[in-house]
């Protein structure tokens, strides 16, 4: 129970890209794409499976028998799946995992220019948001919540291998407000996610699945006695 809910720290982070660096599978995603991934298959509202969602990570075709016999890393994956689902469930905490860029002193850019940190966390929450049915990005709410992250997909001048994909970039990237540095694209892309947790998966109040039982109701051990008098008398 207590791993169930243990979450993933830094350490574990940079665990996490090693392992999978050290697969020597160009298909794989990195720790970056991973991540992105990994948020907009919490945010699918077909709520996928985990067996579906884990082979994609390690092959562009979704194969099961690409996934690796690593169980540690495996383990890592499913540490971060519930670690953004419990981010999502709150309502905010949401950390995206972002290598930011160094300079030649080895400084974090933290400026306009390390905005370009992003790119494999956008990339890889497009890539989990194909995925989802085509309704869920129908409406003109869902339509304005994608162009932050679909700007963020390449660089200015890149271009993508997938046409319509970067149709999406350059309209998307021709809409959204300049970020003035890092801190602030991120600021826009989670904000972008909690608009889809809300359209997604909306959190449901809890139903009890059987009627309450009053206290003069009849038993439901059989006796014969009231239920004050018998299973519910306090102490029991």
């Amino acid at each position: 129970m207590a791993e169930d809910t243990k979450l993933i720290d830094s350490a574990e982070i940079e665990e996490l890209q090693e392992r999978i660096e050290a697969l020597e599978n160009e298909e794989a995603m990195d720790a970056g794409v991973l991540d992105g991934y990994l948020t907009a298959c919490a945010l699918n509202p077909a709520a996928p499976a985990e067996e579906d969602v884990i082979p994609f990570i390690f092959s562009d075709a979704g194969d099961p028998e690409k996934v690796p016999g690593d169980e540690r890393l495996l383990e890592l994956i499913r540490m971060r799946m519930r670690e953004i689902r419990a981010a999502l469930n709150a309502g905010g905490g949401l950390d995206p995992v972002i290598f930011p860029l160094v300079d030649e002193a080895g400084v974090e850019i933290t400026g306009a220019e390390g905005i370009e940190a992003v790119i494999p966390w956008a990339a890889g929450f497009m890539m989990g948001a194909a995925q989802w049915p085509d309704e869920a990005t129908e409406s003109d709410e869902a339509q304005r919540a994608l162009i932050p992250i679909a700007a963020r997909m390449a660089g200015e001048g890149d271009e993508l291998e997938d046409p319509q994909a970067q149709e999406v970039f350059c309209a998307a990237r021709a809409e959204c407000p300049p970020a003035k540095d890092l801190a602030e694209a991120l600021y826009q892309i989670v904000e972008s996610v909690f608009t889809f947790k809300t359209l997604n998966v909306p959190n449901e109040p809890l139903r009890r699945e059987t009627p309450r039982i009053g206290r003069n109701d009849p038993c439901p051990c059989g006796s014969g006695k009231k239920f004050k008098q018998c299973c519910g008398r306090k102490g029991e």
